[in-house]
């Protein structure tokens, strides 16, 4: 009996090892296949931080002319970068993801102002966004977005317009993006730890029951020319663009985390000295790796203009990622 019970406990404890090995993921797992997903979303950061300050008049008005209301768009990101993960991580991501066919929607708001400059043929906008994750899941379901949207730019007229003579700008900005997804998963590919010890003897992580954490930042320089015909209360516009951005992406785990065998601290100066970029918190584990990229749009829509208010309709196409977007602008514009 007592050669049954010391098997038994050597079973358990061998079953136990082996439970923890099959749910567990190394630093290196997470850091390669989050290093290609940034590869993968490169070129559609700067295309994201662009949502914002796309008006339909492309007169510039001089002071003191100005502008300011909301907007409200979203654009796709390529989903072959989130499903590739998935499947290399042995997880399954919600359909919020997963079932659009043209791409994973990244939403945005932003308000948005425009004035005139003094003595210049110019005017200057600028634009804040701001979603917190809390505001996001308000909104319900298994995946939560979140970011910091800022950015302005400079219009200068090529063509003034008159009669049937379009005005035409030519514009230069920067934006700055920073955020993510968040979303819950299916599968063990996560893990319940993250192994540290390659990067520190005898460390790792306790993730629990992780979420997996998509994350970004960019700082793009976006280039537009612009045309826009006032007729009656309509004003249609089209134009092109092309945004260059030096961006950080890749992902990683968002949990209640523990460590041990060392300190967040002590992780944290380990992945430093390693020459990672790693964010670090009680309740995220994300490796971000650098990727810069740029890309070529087209965007057009119609305005309808009711004395100072403006009602604006716009729609986009990515050429370099192939993505849409699309958006709606309200604003008062004297």
């Amino acid at each position: 009996m007592k050669r049954i019970l010391n098997k038994t406990i050597i079973l358990a404890i061998g079953l136990m090892l082996v439970g923890g090995a099959a749910f567990g993921i190394t630093f290196g797992e997470i850091e390669s296949n989050f290093s290609q997903f940034s590869s993968d979303v490169a070129e559609s950061l700067p295309y994201a931080s662009t949502q914002g300050l796309t008006w339909s008049d492309a007169r510039v008005r001089g002071f003191p002319h100005f502008g300011v209301g909301l907007s409200f768009g979203a654009i796709t990101m390529p989903k072959d970068a989130f499903v590739n993960l998935a499947n290399n991580l042995s997880i399954t991501l919600p359909s919020e993801i997963t079932d659009s066919e043209i791409g994973v929607p990244f939403p945005a708001y932003s308000v948005d102002g425009r004035v005139g400059i003094p003595f210049l043929p110019i005017d200057i906008g600028a634009k804040l966004g701001l979603l917190t994750p809390e505001m996001s899941d308000s909104l319900g379901g298994d995946t939560s977005v979140d970011y910091m949207l800022a950015g302005f730019d400079v219009r200068t007229p090529i063509l003034k317009g008159r009669l049937l003579i379009p005005a035409v700008t030519l514009s230069a900005g920067y934006n700055y993006l920073s955020g993510g997804v968040t979303s819950t998963v299916q599968g063990s590919g996560l893990g319940s730890t993250i192994d540290l010890n390659s990067v520190i003897a005898g460390a790792s992580v306790t993730t629990g029951d992780p979420d997996v954490r998509f994350a970004w930042k960019t700082h793009s320089l976006d280039f537009k020319v612009q045309a826009s015909q006032n007729l009656l209360i309509f004003t249609p516009y089209l134009g092109g663009a092309y945004a260059y951005g030096w961006s950080q992406a890749g992902g990683g785990v968002s949990s209640d985390l523990t460590y041990n065998g060392a300190t967040e601290d002590e992780v944290r100066d380990a992945l430093d000295a390693a020459g990672y970029n790693v964010e670090l918190s009680g309740n995220e584990f994300t490796v971000l790796s650098d990727a810069s990229g740029g890309s070529v749009r087209a965007f057009g829509g119609v305005s309808v203009n009711l004395l100072i208010l403006k009602l604006d309709l716009n729609g986009q196409y990515n050429f370099t990622t192939q993505s849409l977007g699309g958006g709606i602008n309200a604003r008062i514009q004297l």
